[in-house]
C-alpha cells in the first residue's frame, strides 16, 4: 500500500513547488485549480470538490478571457473553445449518477489533472507570453 500513496504524495507536493506562469495572478490561479484536483483524491471528496472545480474554473477561465479580449489576443476563440470544453467536462461529471467511490475519484482526477497540466504548459504559456509582451499588461 505504500508503495502505491507515495508516488502520489509527490506528485502532488510538486504542483505546489512549480510555477506554472510568470504572471502572478494566473500561477496563483493555476496553484488552486490543482489543489483543488489533488482535493478530488481524497477518501472523504464528493461532488462538492468537483462543483467547487467548476466554480473556480469559471473565474479563472473569465479573467484570462477577459485579458484576452481587451488585448486583442489572436488565439483567443481557440483558447475559449478549450474553456469550454473543460467545463463540459466538468458538467457531465457532475451530472454523473456514478459514485464518487475510489477508482472514479482517481480516474477522473487523472484525466482533469493531465488536461489541466496539458493547458497550463501549452495553450496557457501561449497566452502568457502575448500579456507579457504587450504594454497593457
Amino acid at each position: 500500500m505504500t508503495q502505491i500513496v507515495a508516488p502520489r504524495v509527490f506528485r502532488v507536493q510538486a504542483w505546489r513547488m512549480r510555477k506554472t506562469s510568470d504572471i502572478i495572478w494566473q500561477d496563483a490561479q493555476h496553484q488552486v485549480l490543482f489543489k483543488i484536483l489533488d482535493m478530488l483524491r481524497e477518501p472523504t471528496a464528493g461532488r462538492q470538490v468537483l462543483r467547487q472545480l467548476e466554480d473556480y474554473t469559471l473565474t479563472h477561465f473569465a479573467l484570462e478571457e477577459q485579458y484576452m479580449k481587451e488585448l486583442g489576443y489572436p488565439g483567443r476563440i481557440e483558447h475559449m473553445q478549450a474553456h469550454a470544453r473543460f467545463r463540459k467536462e466538468i458538467t457531465e461529471l457532475l451530472e454523473s449518477q456514478q459514485e464518487l467511490d475510489a477508482v472514479f475519484r482517481e480516474i477522473i482526477s487523472t484525466f482533469l489533472t493531465e488536461w489541466l497540466t496539458r493547458h497550463v504548459f501549452g495553450i496557457d504559456k501561449e497566452l502568457e507570453e502575448f500579456i507579457l509582451q504587450s504594454s497593457a499588461k
